[in-house]
């Protein structure tokens, strides 16, 4: 079984959360990563979620959270997946392990250290994160420094913050390294980069981070706050993924069979599965070649219902679908909007028809 590469999602589920506002989806499929998104979507208008992931491990861990929902007040919640301080996990761990299906009780006997450290920690992506955020508060400028960025009250002051710092050599030489391929190649394989020079990382993490700085309040930007101390930030208005939110939490807690998790490649479970209403597919076509892109798009096709919705990100190319998907623009440029991950330079959101 392959490793946890991301115990969080790096997307900001409010576009999700949008598009299931308007569309009022009643059957969704989403790609798994962490289930943050999975979860926030869970609500009392939605019948069935489907969660596809085709890393088997990250669906043994949206399976545990799922098990720990169930079995969890908030408080507790938080502190078994690491947000808060546990002594215990072991112990609330065998609550719930009989349970989970057999693969997840699997892989989790043979990763017990993990759950002890709070498995919203345990991701390859999460101890990258903190090695960034480590360098950067150790090296470059420390958390009070920081601080100032999330206290500030209006746009002029993040902007003023910006000339301050982010537009030293040393700033941006300190992103160009952390960010670099070579780093990336540290924590992960390197079929992930082979598309990447040296350098796109850094350099469009730069250009990113300008515009959210510049252009959209940080107060309440958690990926940002992860990155940097490894923290959500519990006292402002989505400072954290809707789910983990004592409103979001109870309705989850409420829909929460209507979850099925499913570890197999999202083609597969399109060849079982119809009438899907919206497809939330993360960034894979980002990872897919010509002929995947032609498979997952094939599929699709054959398992959506008659008005259903696609969302799928880009990092640092854009795809191109084939001729019978209309994207919206209106919607689409909506949701860029909304992003607050810094991680993508485009949202597309439109139809097959």
């Amino acid at each position: 079984m392959s490793d946890i590469y991301f115990s969080q999602i790096r997307e900001d589920s409010l576009v999700e959360r949008e598009i299931s506002r308007i569309v009022r989806p009643q059957k969704v499929l989403v790609v798994g990563s962490g289930g943050c998104t999975a979860f926030s979507i869970l609500t009392d208008t939605i019948n069935q979620v489907l969660c596809v992931d085709v890393n088997p491990a990250q669906c043994a861990l949206i399976e545990l959270k799922k098990a720990a929902i169930q079995h969890f007040s908030l408080n507790d919640f938080l502190s078994f997946i690491g947000e808060t301080k546990c002594d215990n996990r072991g112990e609330m761990y065998e609550e719930m392990a009989e349970e989970l299906p057999e693969y997840a009780r699997h892989f989790w006997k043979l990763h017990r250290s993990e759950i002890e450290m709070g498995i919203n920690h345990c991701g390859i992506n999460e101890r990258f994160y903190r090695f960034i955020g480590e360098n950067i508060c150790r090296n470059v400028y420390d958390e009070t420094v920081w601080n100032q960025l999330f206290s500030a009250k209006n746009l002029a002051e993040q902007q003023r913050f910006y000339e301050e710092y982010l537009t030293t050599a040393q700033w941006r030489t300190a992103v160009k390294i952390l960010l670099s391929k070579t780093t990336h190649l540290q924590f992960f394989p390197s079929f992930m980069f082979k598309n990447a020079s040296e350098h796109d990382f850094g350099n469009f993490f730069l250009s990113q981070f300008e515009k959210e700085v510049k252009t959209r309040p940080i107060h309440n930007n958690y990926f940002l706050s992860q990155i940097l101390f490894s923290t959500y930030l519990y006292d402002h208005v989505e400072g954290v993924p809707f789910y983990l939110t004592p409103e979001g939490y109870e309705e989850v807690k409420r829909n929460i069979d209507k979850m099925f998790i499913y570890p197999m490649s999202i083609q597969n479970l399109l060849e079982k599965e119809n009438s899907i209403d919206a497809f939330y597919l993360s960034n894979v076509f980002d990872w897919a070649d010509e002929k995947g892109k032609a498979s997952i798009c094939s599929r699709v096709i054959q398992a959506k219902s008659a008005n259903s919705v696609l969302i799928f990100r880009n990092m640092l190319s854009t795809s191109i679908l084939p001729d019978r998907f209309i994207r919206d623009e209106e919607l689409s440029l909506r949701c860029e909007t909304l992003e607050r991950s810094m991680l993508y330079q485009k949202i597309t959101v439109g139809q097959f028809v």
